[in-house]
């Protein structure tokens, strides 16, 4: 006569599995670097993960989160806090079972146990929704981008340079989180919008100088693409990574960085110029809010009060400014960040808790009234703090310019 495995030894093996599979992901992700599907894996492991991540990180032990033992760790912790739970559940279920025995019907009566049903149903509900919100957050919502299409009018606006298209292109984080094949898909739909001119918002990369090279390879087809060009400014992602080291890579695949400087859409040849031109547009970049000085007198220099401008900046906390909003402000005609990804997660009836601005849900996403011009903020296309996407999905940006 064979017996059956001790309970414990199930829960143990089952309990090693899962951590051995979710560190594999991770260390994948995090200290061998691989790509594609594993870092999708990896996002679905770290969701699961949190409950170990959190007391870690709480202990000021952020470092560990690519090193192997702290990945190890994180993910024992987790593991043993979700299967100490499904043991919870599993025993108040047998519970409800063996407190029905008495009603049981007659052999041939149908089973009509109320309390049966229901906690068939509640660990069937917890069961689904466990496994379920996770992998939509980690791997589908995230790939499912939008493209978001507006309409601004300009006082002054030459009429050669009504209805300039203009695609915004803002936190594609390639990184741990986000895979090259993510970027590369936002990349084509942006080119299919034959933009005029392509803005970029920053945070190219997520972590470290390693994707930098390899960022500015994928966007490199977009600035090619643009009739007169591509512009775009650091983000504060960039500045922890190595910000000198992501300019020159942007500028190398022929992008024109902006941060604290100003160029000219010529109307005449809709060409950028770097010096002042007769009739045009200026395209005017500010410099990170946090990580980098942001010079307006270096910005707006040599931009004459009668030209139009567009402002291109990473963080929209920028538009808040009192300089910008003082009585002698600078000129702005509309202002395009990014940033603060929506949120990344929208819960119903409670809105996006976790925005990145001191403003709250005001920069949360979309066309935002702000204290001196219109401002549009990019929702994004990659991920940060969490790797998940729920009811933000990414998105790029089609601004058309019309004379106002």
């Amino acid at each position: 006569m064979t017996t059956d495995p001790q309970p414990h030894t199930r829960w143990v093996t089952l309990w090693a599995t899962l951590v051995l599979l979710s560190s594999l992901a991770n260390i994948g992700a995090w200290v061998w670097h691989l790509g594609g599907v594993v870092r999708v894996a990896s996002n679905v492991a770290w969701l699961f993960g949190l409950p170990g991540w959190v007391p870690l990180y709480a202990l000021g032990m952020r470092g560990i989160r690519d090193h192997p033992g702290g990945i190890i760790a994180a993910n024992a912790i987790a593991w043993a806090c979700w299967l100490a739970g499904l043991a919870v559940v599993l025993a108040v279920r047998r519970y409800l079972h063996r407190s029905d025995e008495s009603t049981r019907p007659e052999p041939g009566e149908p089973d009509l146990s109320r309390r049966r049903f229901l906690a068939n149903a509640g660990a069937g509900s917890l069961g689904v929704g466990f496994v379920g919100a996770p992998v939509y957050g980690a791997c589908i919502e995230p790939g499912m981008l939008r493209t978001r299409r507006y309409s601004i009018a300009i006082d002054g606006l030459p009429a050669a340079l009504d209805g300039l298209r203009v695609v915004q292109f803002a936190d594609p984080h390639l990184g741990p989180r986000v895979p090259a094949a993510t970027i590369e898909a936002a990349v084509a739909a942006a080119i299919e919008l034959a933009p005029d001119l392509v803005v970029l918002n920053g945070d190219y990369v997520a972590d470290g100088t390693r994707e930098i090279e390899r960022v500015a390879s994928l966007i490199e087809p977009l600035a090619d693409a643009a009739a007169i060009g591509a512009v775009g400014v650091l983000g504060n992602h960039d500045w922890w990574a190595n910000g000198p080291l992501v300019r020159d890579a942007m500028r190398a695949r022929g992008v024109r960085m902006i941060d604290n400087h100003r160029l000219w859409i010529d109307a005449g040849s809709k060409r950028l110029s770097q010096t002042p031109v007769r009739e045009g547009l200026a395209v005017v970049g500010l410099g990170d809010l946090t990580e980098d000085d942001t010079d307006l007198g270096r910005a707006f220099g040599g931009v004459g009060g009668s030209t139009p401008r567009l402002v291109v900046t990473h963080q929209p906390d920028t538009a808040e400014l009192e300089e910008l909003g003082a009585e002698h402000g600078p000129r702005m005609d509309l202002m395009l960040c990014g940033h603060t990804h929506g949120g990344q997660v929208r819960i119903p009836l409670v809105g996006t808790p976790l925005i990145p601005s001191e403003h709250g849900q005001k920069y949360a996403g979309g066309l935002v009234s702000g204290p001196s011009c219109p401002v549009i903020v990019s929702r994004g296309i990659g991920m940060s703090l969490l790797p998940v996407r729920v009811g933000v999905p990414p998105e790029i940006s089609l601004i058309t310019l019309t004379r106002g």
